[in-house]
């Protein structure tokens, strides 16, 4: 009965929310900026040097010989508004989580093509160091995992969440199961760490950290409906406390920061499985101040499996999908700002 009616509570939401768009009040506002080369999804970027910057992805646009697999670096610079394309990874993969660290970039995990099928989850740490043109292969995951979170936190790297095989069958994406892990990893001594679990298991959601805190918020998990939970890394304990929980359930979405203070916490796109599945378009955020989430507007372009980053107060919507699934593929960018000075919580 709980399942039941958190289902309903969840379409209800979204019901009250369909109308984005009528939406007058909102402190935001949205800019189409130059499209990616290579429109992919589901994809983690990062703010690396001042620039956006994507590895990998997964196209309904791309050839199905391999795979729909996309191996370019692909490098967004905000101050020309203009895309270039860095070194290759040394093969395509998609739900690989990219971090930026000590002027490196880092690829954790994520499916790759294997001789056994198209979903093998990888337990791959690549490194692309400053003026290299070469990805170098470092110390394997302590086990495979994919749709995880990756955050950086006191020059370490945090993975938490994610799904990883629940056996030795490594091929299609239901050989996995969803886990609540977290690691750190310590890039001096290229070793992982395990650390006590997350809030619980799931896959497909976003983490985000702004002042020494760290959000990790929505998912789903396997077969079940999208989650509304919200939890908040205490660094000094290291444990999960609960938050207020979304105004509506969101998986494969991404949350970022949006005004030169951190003003609004906001958690954009994803997709949900109910009533038949969509995408969807709304943007809710909640005041850095404040737990509670709200509606302020609706995405110019819904998507799912896209990318989120925030950098100089703007908040960036990257890439992703229209329609559930493996289709309608999006090279879109967009940019949410605050409005103006006096729209501010």
């Amino acid at each position: 009965m709980k399942k039941v009616m958190a289902v309903l509570l969840g379409l209800i939401a979204l019901a009250s929310t369909s109308h984005g768009h009528d939406l007058q009040a909102s402190p935001l506002q949205w800019d189409t900026l130059a499209p990616m080369p290579i429109g992919v999804q589901e994809i983690y970027p990062a703010v690396h040097q001042g620039r956006l910057v994507v590895a990998g992805g997964l196209s309904s646009e791309l050839p199905a010989a391999q795979g729909h697999l996309s191996n370019a670096l692909q490098i967004y610079d905000p101050a020309h508004n203009r895309w270039t394309l860095g070194p290759n990874l040394p093969e395509g993969r998609h739900h690989a989580q990219l971090v930026s660290l000590n002027a490196s970039l880092y690829l954790i995990g994520g499916f790759v093509r294997c001789a056994q099928g198209d979903w093998c989850a990888s337990r791959d740490l690549l490194r692309l160091d400053e003026g290299s043109l070469t990805w170098q292969r470092l110390g394997a995951l302590p086990q495979a995992l994919t749709e995880s979170t990756a955050f950086v936190l006191r020059g370490q790297i945090h993975l938490v969440s994610g799904r990883s095989p629940r056996g030795e069958a490594n091929a299609q994406w239901g050989d996995h199961q969803d886990v609540d892990w977290h690691w750190v990893y310590q890039a001096e001594q290229d070793q992982w760490q395990a650390l006590p679990g997350g809030p619980e298991a799931k896959s497909s959601a976003a983490a985000f950290s702004v002042a020494d805190q760290t959000y990790l918020v929505g998912g789903r998990r396997y077969n079940g409906a999208n989650l509304r939970s919200v939890h908040r890394l205490d660094p000094a304990s290291g444990r999960w406390l609960k938050q207020k929980p979304l105004a509506f359930a969101q998986a494969a979405h991404g949350v970022g920061a949006v005004g030169a203070k951190n003003e609004w916490l906001c958690s954009v796109g994803g997709e949900y499985a109910e009533n038949g599945g969509g995408v969807l378009g709304q943007l809710q955020c909640r005041p850095a101040a404040d737990e509670g989430w709200q509606v302020l507007t609706h995405m110019p372009e819904p998507r799912h499996g896209l990318g989120v980053l925030s950098l100089d107060g703007h908040l960036y919507a990257i890439g992703g999908a229209r329609q559930p699934g493996l289709s309608q593929t999006s090279p879109r960018l967009d940019r949410i700002s605050l409005s103006s000075p006096a729209a501010r919580p």
